[in-house]
């Protein structure tokens, strides 16, 4: 079965490593999978393709700003895509996240709908049913209607204009043509709320995201690591991943409230970091940063010499690091914002309301002592390589998704025929 993926980047973040997590088993398990991605820098693996050129996704990103319309431009990318499934001709096309400026929706969807093909389209965040946010906070207009956007300089931003309410009514008209959709969300709370937009009519299932909890993110010496890194053994250290830090979605400021609260207890080290958010560090002695890294040992190597990893963020799907951290032995401390609490269940961490800061001080000083009653080292670790590992994740989506159950899923959803019966039968095959 030839399987082809979409999405922004390729491994690169959270999402793009899903997707080559995805890519190489399909291989292992001698399928034949492609993987189409729009930006950044590209590994030099089999079957992967980069569909855009630098300067269109610059172009675009610059007119999306002034126009405030987002996923209009790319055409010459999406007619690149289009040439792409012509030659390969697809059983199936997973699509994972198409914002980031470059991929043209209407040209796609177009395509696809004509061309009948299967389509699994796994939602990392909530673009795809909003006019035009990623994560929409408090904001509920999404249900029936976007306008009047109050986030509109949230990423994918507009400077000037607001088209929110033109652009959920097109991504309606387009994202829900045909019947031969399979949503999927790596969180309980993402696939709750999905069901409630105009999405609602297709099947729309969880599956965990994973991670390679065997061969990288695992435990390592705790005490190699810290004396490599210049730490000692009696250094109390909470880690943070600094990138996207200039988002206020990912919750910097509390993080460093908790560092400068602490500033006599304990070492904060921020990955990721960069050097245009300097200015959020003045007055602070006890952040060390750290550059960003596509090195996955080093990084496995900042996880295990931790005691506690923080997650800020306001709003999250599944994050990835999370249950990298975890898969590395570390707990967590997060806000009970979006799918996190869903990942920090069962002792793996401590979760507190959301934007309390503090709240989140006194929990990362808990995590930090020995009567915090956290898993930790390799029994923390059991558990993700027990539920979130790729083996687990790739198995429902190329045993069950793709090779075993699309035909049957969309037999009867065919020409319009689809019935609350079908859906039901789809939706109970996945719990």
């Amino acid at each position: 079965m030839k399987i082809l993926q979409i999405n922004s980047h390729y491994n690169q973040g959270g999402a793009a490593r899903i997707v080559a997590c995805i890519h190489r088993q399909l291989l292992e398990e001698g399928e034949e999978s492609y993987v189409a991605y729009g930006r950044g820098a590209g590994d030099e693996e089999k079957n992967v393709i980069c569909i855009d050129k630098k300067y269109e996704v610059y172009l675009s990103a610059l007119l999306c700003r002034i126009t405030g319309l987002n996923g209009w431009l790319n055409k010459k990318a999406a007619k690149r895509l289009i040439a792409l499934m012509d030659e390969i001709q697809p059983d199936i096309v997973h699509i994972h996240t198409l914002h980031g400026y470059y991929m043209n929706f209407k040209m796609l969807m177009k395509y696809l709908d004509e061309h009948q093909i299967p389509c699994v389209w796994t939602f990392h965040d909530c673009h795809a049913f909003t006019g035009n946010c990623g994560y929409y906070f408090a904001c509920r207009k999404w249900e029936n209607g976007c306008g009047s956007c109050p986030d509109k300089k949230r990423y994918p931003k507009s400077q000037f204009f607001d088209f929110s309410r033109y652009m959920w009514k097109k991504k309606k008209e387009w994202f829900t043509k045909g019947d031969r959709k399979i949503i999927v969300t790596p969180s309980d709370w993402l696939t709750e709320e999905t069901k409630k937009s105009f999405f609602g009519k297709y099947p729309c299932v969880t599956i965990r995201n994973g991670i390679d909890a065997e061969h990288t993110f695992y435990p390592r010496d705790k005490a190699e690591c810290r004396k490599k890194y210049g730490f000692t053994m009696q250094d109390k250290l909470v880690l943070g991943m600094a990138a996207g830090f200039s988002d206020e979605r990912k919750g910097a400021k509390f993080l460093i409230g908790s560092a400068k609260a602490m500033e006599n207890e304990a070492k904060f080290i921020l990955v990721g970091w960069e050097e245009k958010n300097n200015s959020l560090l003045e007055g602070i002695s006890n952040v060390i940063t750290v550059p960003n890294t596509k090195d996955t040992d080093a990084l496995a190597e900042y996880y295990s010499l931790a005691d506690v990893f923080v997650i800020p963020s306001l709003a999250e799907n599944y994050a990835t690091v999370t249950l990298e951290s975890m898969a590395c032995g570390t707990p967590v401390v997060g806000f009970d914002a979006c799918g996190i609490p869903e990942q920090l269940t069962e002792n793996k961490g401590i979760v507190v309301k959301t934007a309390d800061q503090g709240a989140l001080t006194e929990a990362v000083r808990k995590a930090l002592t020995s009567e915090s009653g956290l898993l930790c080292g390799d029994e923390l670790a059991e558990k993700i390589r027990q539920n979130n590992s790729i083996k687990q994740m790739t198995k429902k989506y190329i045993a069950n998704c793709y090779v075993k159950k699309v035909r049957f899923l969309f037999r009867g959803l065919e020409n319009g025929k689809k019935s609350k019966r079908r859906i039901r039968q789809v939706n109970n095959y996945w719990k």
